[in-house]
């Protein structure tokens, strides 16, 4: 927005050069750029433009900002006499809301041929506007240097007997606006329009009509001060493309306190420069705004800005921005140090915190010494689940394994996977699902997994894959992980088994989780169940004739078991004796059961067992390493504790020592 610095320097004749008023700006009020000559370009926010955007309103802050004393001209304190009800003028507002204040002010002029003064004409230029004639020219100068718009209508083309009765209106549907500029606008119920006895004025706000266009021959005018709800003329504004410094000014929220400013202020002008004479006026305010007051405390305003100011500092800079400084008082929220009255244009200020901004920034930001905060030292919160994710990621990434992401919704399967075997598991169906085969949310991963191997597996001879995600339920939902290997028939190597590569995989992968005491118990004909304190925590099963195979864990489940700091012990002092037992059974057995066998017979020295190598589902053999931890062990123990193992197992297989 253009602003006259000359201007400006009739407010506050001690005002500094426009160099530092353009630096001191830019640091405490709004971003201003000098334009060259007469001209300031300041930037308002929305919001300020109810108090900011006029000359009056840019010298209060250069008031406060350079400390100096501001020269009000006359009108703007509110001591003109005007005469009323005289019943030469009337309001009436259909709806309140719409237009909260109309001051009209009937004036005589005295018939003489008046021009604007070069003064004048130089400030409108400044500002972006045209001269057109001393009534005009006075209604925007007005405009520009209090805020507030202004319009003249023609008093004897307004419609009506001796008395003018100016309605504030809706439009009618289908109801043509003729503006001054010569512009035809189609107008709707939802447009605000000022009227007369026979039609339309005036589109409220924006832009006057033609009917009543003020001219050379113009004898009386009707001079409107009014203010109107931002939400219509900034809508309507919008609709007809007609875009002014009025509904510029209309659209960001007016005070109807500036309507009584603006009026006064015109008054004066046109008795000064064009002889007039007040004859009527009429002032339509049924709700006259209230006063606002906000409690004002040091301490909490200090708290804000980091910086302790004295209470004399801040009440000179709340009192140069034109507040009132009131004796302190009580609420209850607690005592305050004074209260603070609030100006009616000041829209912008609504609470304690904008007081503090606004006392900050005349201070001066760059003023305040910068502080270290004040801080507690507290480690970062770790999130286990978290954890345990990336590292079942980083483990399965190392061994070759791609992630996928795979639909969090589903159709029905067949059945869904409870651990442990308790039955279905009850699926969440979505209320509005996006298609037939996406209507339930997802109670496993692995369903997921058998899809991408299937999809995968016609392109690459060996697949690998997992995914960690979200499972649901009606308990809640759960973290899971899922993988699954798979290949082609020939070209997978010798003796190649998903399930027991799956099984090392999951065994490897909680073991460098912190979870030793783990189970492998069959569960069907094609399923291990993962166990560990005798709580089922995956399951790894093998699809389609064994050639594919896929596991799933409950994350949550091993979380809980798993450990973070492993149990170490010190280097064994004595060597120890590793002996391989080979077996060949007459029958299909699973590995997981010969080595719980081994496990539950309790051999004394017994340190580690392990498969070995792997040849069939017949035969296996078994790395024993047996360790005493206070002396050397002899070759006669070993062989004995042994021979109770092949024994122990004899008791449940039939086998062959190779």
């Amino acid at each position: 927005m253009k602003f006259s610095y000359s201007l400006i320097k009739k407010f506050i004749p001690q005002v500094p050069a426009k160099k530092k008023f353009v630096a001191e700006f830019n640091l405490k009020a709004f971003e201003t750029e000098d334009a060259g000559g007469d001209v300031l370009d300041i930037s308002l926010p929305a919001n300020r433009y109810s108090d900011a955007a006029s000359h009056w309103g840019i010298a209060k802050e250069a008031s406060a900002i350079f400390q100096k004393k501001i020269v009000l001209p006359k009108g703007l304190s509110l001591s003109v006499n005007m005469p009323e009800g005289n019943g030469l003028v009337g309001v009436r507002v259909e709806n309140p809301a719409d237009c909260p204040r109309y001051e009209a002010v009937v004036l005589q002029l005295d018939g003489k041929k008046h021009s604007s003064p070069v003064w004048l004409k130089k400030t409108l230029i400044a500002c972006g506007l045209r001269p057109i004639s001393l009534v005009v020219d006075i209604m925007n100068y007005v405009m520009l240097e209090v805020g507030q718009p202004l319009h003249a209508f023609d008093y004897d083309k307004v419609a009506g007997g001796r008395k003018k009765n100016i309605v504030v209106r809706l439009a009618r549907s289908g109801e043509k606006a003729g503006t001054l500029d010569g512009k035809i606008c189609d107008l709707t119920s939802a447009d605000l329009v000022i009227a007369d006895a026979d039609g339309f004025l005036a589109i409220a706000g924006i832009k006057g009509g033609k009917k009543a266009e003020v001219d050379g021959s113009t004898k009386r005018i009707i001079v409107e001060s009014a203010n109107f709800d931002q939400a219509r003329i900034y809508a309507t504004s919008k609709k007809t493309g007609i875009l002014t410094d009025a509904s510029a000014r209309f659209s960001r929220n007016l005070s109807p306190e500036l309507a009584e400013y603006g009026a006064n202020r015109a008054v004066v002008l046109l008795k000064e420069l064009a002889g007039a004479r007040v004859i009527d006026s009429t002032d339509y305010y049924p709700r006259p705004i209230g006063k606002e007051i906000i409690g004002f405390n040091l301490e909490k305003m200090s708290g804000i800005l980091g910086a302790d100011l004295p209470r004399k500092e801040v009440v000179s800079i709340l009192k140069g921005l034109g507040m009132s400084v009131l004796t302190a008082g009580k609420s209850a929220e607690g005592r305050f140090d004074f209260l603070v009255e609030i100006p009616t244009i000041r829209r912008d200020v609504q609470s304690f915190e904008d007081l503090t901004e606004e006392v900050g920034r005349i201070y001066g930001y760059n003023n305040i010494k910068p502080e270290a905060p004040r801080i507690s030292v507290k480690p970062a919160e770790v999130d286990d689940a978290f954890v345990t994710r990336e590292k079942c990621r980083d483990f399965l990434l190392n061994l070759g394994f791609s992630e996928i992401y795979s639909y969090s919704f589903f159709g029905r399967p067949e059945s869904e996977w409870l651990f442990g075997g308790a039955g279905e598991r009850k699926l969440i169906e979505l209320q509005n699902p996006i298609a037939e085969d996406k209507r339930y949310l997802r109670g496993e991963l692995i369903s997921g997994i058998i899809q991408a191997l299937d999809g995968n597996l016609r392109h690459y001879g060996e697949v690998r894959v997992f995914e960690v995600g979200k499972v649901f339920g009606r308990a809640g939902e759960k973290n899971h992980l899922a993988f699954g290997v798979a290949a082609k028939p020939g070209l997978a190597t010798k003796n190649w088994s998903p399930a027991a590569a799956l099984r090392g995989v999951a065994e490897q992968l909680l073991r460098s989780l912190g979870i030793t005491d783990l189970f492998f118990r069959p569960w069907g004909a094609d399923t291990l169940l993962l166990e560990s304190d005798h709580k089922v925590v995956g399951r790894i099963t093998v699809y389609h004739g064994g050639q594919r195979g896929a596991g799933e864990l409950d994350l949550d489940a091993v979380r809980i078991f798993s450990s973070e700091e492993f149990e170490y012990y010190p280097l064994p002092k004595y060597p120890s004796i590793t002996r391989d037992l080979s077996l060949e059974f007459q029958g299909d057995v699973l590995v997981g059961e010969v080595l719980e066998t081994i496990n539950q017979a309790k051999v004394p020295h017994l340190w580690d067992v392990d498969v070995a190598d792997y040849y069939d589902a017949r035969r296996v053999t078994l790395r024993l390493v047996f360790q005493a931890t206070d002396r050397t062990m002899k070759d006669a123990e070993a062989d004995a504790e042994l021979a109770g193992i092949v024994n122990k197992l004899k008791e449940r297989f039939s086998f062959m020592v190779r």
